[in-house]
């Protein structure tokens, strides 16, 4: 019997996929959270409506995105793992999972941002637009609902561009087949599009870039360039009208004159008056920061510490209006727990992974903030300073607490010269020449050798292990798994396997070995995960797919 629309969740799809629950619902399908067996890992799984399944130009775009986001491969676009149909004949698409925020929520809880972070997120937004724009993909709906922002220990606001569902392919190969929108015919969302986008006319990567400038003017004032209350409204205001700069419509911002200038000249009707390529547009912000941060301690020393701006709660919503639906595909959230509600706005488009992680109110001050990078009350002028000359017993404690934090100092560097000395080097992650972000790695030099025989029944004691090592090498290899770099992640699996044989590491390199067709040595790898992990959730996957003898 067929699965109906509500009976994916509790299913396994294509024998792959254990469908968790559900994200979203849109005018194509839904959107599940779902847990790939094999690597008993979480994912987002797209499914196409059954009764659209008749529509020819429908299907014809569902199949586009898989194949626009497949030509994607940089670490800031949403990876595509798999594409196909499920046993009752619906196609789906198998995505990465963002456990994170998408740009929506944080721009409406924690506005006002600093500029330096704004820099942060939107120069990673521009960097997979340059990527996507080399494969002839333009993105066409760009706006903070589709830029999900994960919190990673040691990468902060790590960026994720989503849903290239009305994404344009320009390499004009024919090999799409007809047009999938009529002549005339507008995609996207009323408030980012571009003038020429609004008139229905042929885009370029310029296009994607004005909708940048429209998320900086929104990062930097809490404001959109235009106010309207419908579709037309905003883009007869995109054809026709020039913004005020954001300085303007909210005075209390602090915002930079060289990033004003920017963002006015990223909106410029004319698409040869904006920056000309991605690239180029993250070139300028990154010179906007670096300016910012070598002018910063002058501006210190010139007029002292910088107290913030309190913003009323009610001036902390974004003024979005709603989303009449014109020429997208409007996807409902799932309904959040109460006390969580998101803030109002239009309905977000395409998955919304991570949507059920709550986010504290960011508080306006904070005693911390200068360490954090954050605008606030500079806490060295509420301290006051020690007096050595007065009060002799209080100078004396102070000269006793210094001796012994000195002497503490020094027997901690002794410690971290012997820690050294004892173990192998970990250096800081490489830098990825291609995309300019960090990406795992580990030192080389110190790279374990391989015992002879078979590595699937190592044995390695407990206290010889090396789990930080291990760990690194790991990652990496997680790394080049999600860039489908399968022979070198399994040399990064096996290299952690030598240094922590685990069961997690034994289940990825049984499935490479599958994916490659070593059936045998997959079925090695498997049974020693079974005997590592006897009530493994991935033993149903390992016996339907592995050969009975």
């Amino acid at each position: 019997m067929p699965l109906g629309s509500d009976d994916y969740i509790g299913k396994t799809v294509a024998g792959r996929y254990k469908v968790e629950s559900m994200l979203g619902e849109g005018g194509m399908g839904k959107v599940y959270k779902a847990n790939q067996i094999a690597l008993d890992k979480p994912i987002v799984l797209k499914v196409l409506r059954q009764a659209l399944l008749s529509d020819e130009r429908t299907v014809a775009r569902f199949q586009r995105e898989a194949k626009a986001a497949s030509r994607l491969n940089h670490p800031n676009s949403i990876g595509v793992i798999d594409f196909g149909q499920t046993e009752d004949g619906a196609l789906y698409m198998a995505m990465e999972f963002v456990n994170g925020k998408d740009l929506h929520h944080i721009l409406s809880r924690e506005w006002p941002l600093p500029e330096a972070r704004i820099v942060r997120i939107v120069s990673q937004v521009l960097s997979a637009l340059s990527d996507a724009h080399k494969a002839s993909v333009i993105h066409r709906d760009l706006k903070p609902e589709n830029i999900m922002v994960e919190q990673r220990r040691g990468d902060p606001d790590f960026v994720k561009v989503l849903d290239f569902g009305i994404a344009k392919i320009m390499d004009g190969s024919g090999e799409d087949g007809p047009a999938l929108t009529r002549a005339g015919f507008v995609c996207g969302t009323p408030e980012y599009m571009s003038p020429e986008q609004a008139r229905g006319a042929q885009l370029d990567p310029r296009s994607d870039l004005y909708a940048v400038g429209v998320i900086l003017y929104q990062l930097t004032s809490g404001l959109l360039p235009f106010d309207s209350d419908s579709a037309v409204g905003f883009a007869t205001k995109h054809l026709t009208e020039v913004p005020p700069p954001p300085s303007k419509r909210r005075p209390e911002a602090r915002i930079s004159p060289a990033m004003e200038r920017v963002i006015m000249r990223a909106l410029a009707k004319d698409p040869g008056d904006r920056p000309q390529n991605a690239e180029s547009f993250r070139a300028e912000l990154l010179a906007i920061d670096k300016e910012r941060r070598a002018a910063a301690p002058q501006r210190r020393g010139a007029s002292g510490s910088l107290q913030r701006k309190v913003t009323p709660i009610e001036q902390q919503e974004t003024r979005i209006t709603q989303d009449p639906g014109w020429g997208t595909e409007s996807t409902v959230r799932a309904e959040p727990p109460p006390g969580r509600e998101p803030p109002t706005g239009r309905a977000h488009v395409g998955p919304v992974p991570g949507s059920d992680v709550a986010h504290p109110q960011a508080p306006t001050t904070a005693p911390n903030a200068r360490r954090s990078g954050q605008p606030g009350v500079d806490i060295t002028d509420r301290v006051p300073p020690v007096r050595g000359e007065s009060g002799g017993g209080a100078g004396l404690v102070f000269k006793l607490a210094a001796g012994v934090l000195v002497v503490a100092a020094i027997a901690l560097g002794g410690f971290y010269v012997w820690q050294t000395q004892q173990k192998p080097k970990i250096v800081e992650p490489p830098i990825d020449p291609k995309h300019d972000v960090p990406v795992p790695g580990v030192d080389k030099t110190v790279k374990p050798s391989r015992p002879t025989g078979p590595l699937y029944g190592l044995e390695v004691p407990i206290e010889k292990r090396d789990l930080v090592l291990a760990n690194q090498y790991e990652a990496e290899g997680d790394n080049d798994w999600q860039l489908n770099r399968m022979d070198e992640a399994r040399e990064k699996y096996l290299d952690a396997w030598i240094l922590n044989p685990s069961a997690g590491l034994a289940l990825k390199l049984g499935e490479i070995c599958y994916q490659k067709d070593e059936t045998a040595e997959a079925k090695h790898w498997w049974t020693r995960h079974l005997k590592e992990s006897a009530n493994s959730r991935a033993a149903i996957y390992i016996n339907s797919v592995l050969p009975r003898e």
